[in-house]
């Protein structure tokens, strides 16, 4: 089965590439602020949108992936369906990008990593031509020339560390707790949170009140770390430009992580658990440590003022050495920062053991408010040749 995953290192591969779970939210977020920088130097986010797939469709046929099997790929992994009409016309009658590129974006063709993903299975270059934020019925796509594969823009070897028990780290601090970590990531491994290619099936992952995709985390990496140099490059202020891309972390935090623990399975098997604010997120930290992004590590909690997190293979660090020599830049983890950050939020800023209503406009009133905001700091990066990552959020 060309789609089984492989769990090493604390992360998920599919076809030899890891694979992370994230939400429609922070995808619809992260395209938006990749194409934020149109006219920024010398960036080229549309066509970086859709480039940057296509080296690893074609690394999954070199893998012996076939055209079936990486349409069936499309779905599995929740980006809708795909296929194929002729050489030159291919459709999505469902579409992940097309529906979430709605939430930050004008009614417009803007399905770029689709439009990538044809391109790596037929090996020709391809536009997007109607889309159904328009009025059409489907996603449209019209192949022209072919091209010659590009060179992958993974070049190095992935710098993994070993991972060490959940308590058993110098400098962590001593915890009890009655969350037993291994049991919820066998069961968060369990759940179906993979989409399906039926005649009468979406190819969609709904899952936690969001809609998920297993995505390729290096393309969550290419798009954002090529775009963060290039707005720098260009002379935007380093410490905007970050939060530009930690922000998609903290909207990853709010959805994902807010519904998750808002969630019926999470009252079931995590919930009566919980004793206190520290089990809340020790069990949250379980569940993420079943969605491919690396292990994470609690090192420190202080209720209501600190929070401090290390994550060992962390999806981003290792991706960042995987393209580029280590940096003399520490806060690279763009994700983790946002996504630190908003944990800390949920607890100790509005109190998802409420279950209040994650809606867009609480987010931006509340949840995103300067009111009691926890600030996020990275200290140490594997991007910078360090063994872990380590995220530090003080409320300020």
């Amino acid at each position: 089965m060309k789609n089984q995953p492989v769990f090493e290192h604390g992360q998920t591969f599919i076809g030899g590439l890891n694979r992370v779970f994230h939400c429609n939210h922070y995808n619809a977020y992260l395209q938006m602020a990749v194409l934020l920088s149109e006219g920024a130097g010398e960036c080229q986010p549309k066509t970086l949108l859709k480039e940057a797939v296509v080296p690893l469709i074609e690394h999954l046929r070199q893998q012996g992936y076939t055209e079936k099997d990486l349409l069936d790929e499309f779905s599995f992994c929740g980006f809708g369906k795909l296929r194929r009409l002729s050489d030159e016309k291919w459709v999505t009658p469902t579409s992940h990008y097309g529906q979430a590129a709605l939430m930050h974006g004008r009614r417009e063709p803007s399905c770029l990593f689709n439009v990538g993903f044809i391109e790596g299975v037929s090996g020709r270059e391809t536009v997007e031509t109607l889309c159904k934020q328009e009025g059409s019925p489907v996603d449209w796509y019209k192949c022209a020339e072919p091209f010659s594969p590009q060179p992958s823009y993974l070049k190095y070897t992935p710098p993994f560390t070993d991972i060490p028990d959940r308590f058993g780290f110098e400098g962590c601090q001593p915890f009890h707790t009655l969350i037993d970590e291994a049991a919820i990531i066998e069961a968060v491994a369990g759940l179906p949170l993979y989409g399906k290619n039926g005649v009468d099936d979406t190819g969609l992952i709904d899952a936690f009140g969001v809609v998920l995709t297993n995505h390729f985390a290096d393309y969550y990496n290419a798009i954002s770390y090529e775009t963060y140099f290039g707005m720098c490059e260009a002379g935007l202020p380093v410490e905007q430009t970050r939060e530009v891309f930690a922000q998609g972390g903290h909207i990853c935090a709010f959805n994902t992580f807010g519904g998750i623990m808002s969630s019926p399975e999470w009252y079931a098997l995590v919930a009566p658990h919980c004793r206190n604010d520290e089990d809340w997120i020790h069990g949250m930290v379980a569940v993420i440590n079943a969605l491919g992004w690396g292990t994470w590590r609690v090192e420190e909690i202080v209720p209501g003022e600190r929070l401090v997190i290390r994550i060992y293979n962390s999806y981003e660090g290792i991706g960042y050495r995987r393209m580029y020599s280590p940096s003399e830049e520490v806060q690279l983890s763009f994700l983790a920062l946002g996504a630190v950050q908003g944990l800390a939020h949920l607890l100790w800023k509005i109190d998802i053991k409420e279950r209040p209503r994650l809606t867009q406009e609480f987010y931006t009133e509340v949840f995103n408010s300067p009111v009691d905001r926890f600030e996020a700091e990275q200290t140490h990066a594997i991007a910078a040749g360090h063994g872990y990552d380590r995220i530090v959020a003080t409320k300020r």
